[in-house]
Parts: C-alpha cells; sequence; structure tokens
C-alpha cells in the first residue's frame, strides 16, 4: 500500500482544542438530551492519537509537536516521502478518509446530530476509544460487576474532534452511577467519579475503512462527502488504508467493497470537519 504524509496545516486542525474557548455552563443537561456549547478542555491525548492517525508519525507526541505551515493554506506546502512531492489536495483526501471512516468503522448506519442523545454521543466515544486508543480505557471492577471506564476529558475531546462543539464539565453527569450485580440494566453509558462507565466485553477490532470519493459543496455552505466503505484484508492497518485512492482499493485483492453512503459536514476555518448527518446504506 502507498503511504503518504497529511500537511501539517490539516495535522494543526485535530490540535486545536485547547486554543479554542465556548460559553460555559452552568447546570447539567437533562439525560437524553441534546447538551449545549460549554467550556473546553485542555487535555490533547486524544487529539494527538486521531492525528497520529492521519498524519504518519510513530509516536503520537510526535505528531503533536509537528509545526504548522502557513504556506499550506496556499497549496505550497511541500512534503515528501522518499523525495515524492505530496499535494496538499491529496492530504485532504487522507483526512475525509479517517474522518468518515471513524463512522464506518462502527457500522453506524444513520447519525443525525439534530436528534443525538447524551448517551449515543458517549456510545461513539466508547467504541471510537476501543478502536484507536485503548490506553485512554480503564477496566475497573465495581461489586460483580468489570467495567471499561474513560474520563470526561477523553469524551470531551473526541466529540470535539467530530462533532466541532465544546461540551462542559457537567456532560453526561445526570446519568446513573453504575451497578455492583448483574440484572436487567443496560451495559451503559453511567457515570462516577469524572468518569464513564460501560460493562465490559470483549469485542474484535473493526476491519471497515471508508474512502471518500466525491465532494458536493452545497448551497448553505456545507459539504456532503460521498464514500465507499471497504473491508480491509486480515493482514492490512487500516491506517495505511486511509491512504489509498479508490483506484487503488479496486485493485487490491484483499479488500472488499461493503457499501455506500455519504456524510454531511461543516467545516470551519482550519479546515476542520464536523459531522452533520451520516447515512450508510446498510
Amino acid at each position: 500500500m502507498k503511504r503518504f504524509k497529511i500537511s501539517a496545516m490539516l495535522l494543526s486542525t485535530c490540535l486545536a482544542l485547547g486554543a479554542l474557548a465556548g460559553c460555559s455552563q452552568s447546570s447539567a443537561p437533562a439525560v437524553g438530551t441534546m447538551p449545549d456549547k460549554a467550556t473546553p478542555h485542555e487535555s490533547e491525548s486524544v487529539a494527538s492519537e486521531i492525528s497520529a492517525i492521519i498524519y504518519e508519525a510513530e509516536d503520537p507526541e510526535d505528531a503533536a509537536e509537528a509545526p504548522a505551515d502557513e504556506d499550506s493554506f496556499s497549496g505550497n506546502y511541500t512534503d515528501s516521502v522518499d523525495g515524492e512531492y505530496v499535494d496538499p489536495d491529496e492530504a485532504g483526501q487522507i483526512y475525509a478518509n479517517a474522518f468518515v471512516s471513524a463512522f464506518a468503522e462502527q457500522n453506524i448506519s444513520e447519525m443525525d446530530t439534530e436528534n443525538l442523545t447524551v448517551e449515543e454521543y458517549l456510545d461513539f466515544v466508547r467504541i471510537y476509544l476501543k478502536n484507536h486508543a485503548t490506553d485512554l480505557i480503564s477496566y475497573e471492577p465495581k461489586g460483580e460487576m468489570l467495567f471499561e471506564t474513560f474520563t470526561q476529558a477523553s469524551a470531551h475531546e473526541v466529540i470535539k474532534v467530530f462533532f466541532g462543539f465544546f461540551t462542559s464539565d457537567v456532560f453526561g453527569s445526570g446519568l446513573e452511577a453504575p451497578p455492583e450485580a448483574h440484572g436487567d440494566q443496560p451495559a451503559g453509558p453511567y457515570f462516577e467519579d469524572g468518569r464513564f462507565w460501560y460493562e465490559a466485553y470483549n469485542t474484535e477490532a473493526s476491519n471497515r475503512f471508508a474512502l471518500v470519493d466525491s465532494y458536493t459543496v452545497n448551497e448553505d455552505g456545507t459539504v456532503t462527502l460521498g464514500f465507499t466503505v471497504y473491508e480491509a484484508g486480515p493482514n492490512d492497518n487500516l491506517y495505511d488504508c486511509y491512504r489509498l485512492s479508490p483506484e487503488e482499493a479496486a485493485a487490491d485483492s484483499t479488500i472488499n467493497i461493503v457499501t455506500n453512503g455519504s456524510a454531511t459536514v461543516r467545516i470551519n476555518q482550519s479546515g476542520e470537519y464536523s459531522l452533520i448527518y451520516y447515512k450508510a446504506d446498510i
């Protein structure tokens, strides 16, 4: 598989969490309702993990330290792999693939952010962390139960990167505390001690990814990304798959087409995407 690096400009969009500010919230949102935009969190561990997916760095800290280049906005950014020039448009393609793949790998059929609940945001965060940042998942016993937990800061970062808003310190705090005995209760999410809790279970790592093959600017300024979802081969590295062109994927006999779909996103001034609506034909 052919490898490319993304430009530092797009890398920097994944690391903007600590530099942005929102409106503070004084009360907890009701469980099952959409939270308001609120105070940012400064931890960048998840953002670094995400940028490392796109920027070809073995260590997320290396990606976090990569400088942004102002010329990248004008198309003059020069990056290379083995001396080969990488066009900023190609870097943008890799970013789009990685963004959409985060939803495709969870086998999501439809996601409308106008109607998402707190629980649905947290479900997305949990699976994303299990797929890409397992070091941010802790296993905690409670009574006869074993839980997977992650911090509010981790949730805030993932939500900012993929949905484009800052959640407050009280986001999700209205959820019930985790139980101590098995019963008819859901697997989660629960909330206690600044962490979200889900009953632990084993899952297989995702082998799905998406490649964006159309880009439509809508009248309201949003963009619709048409994409194809693929199933990678057993020995394929998904981070490499994000860098494939549709033609390269079609020529790879280990990769199978699963379905097609579209994602409508907002794009901010730094070039970051925020999901509005996702739909896949599954």
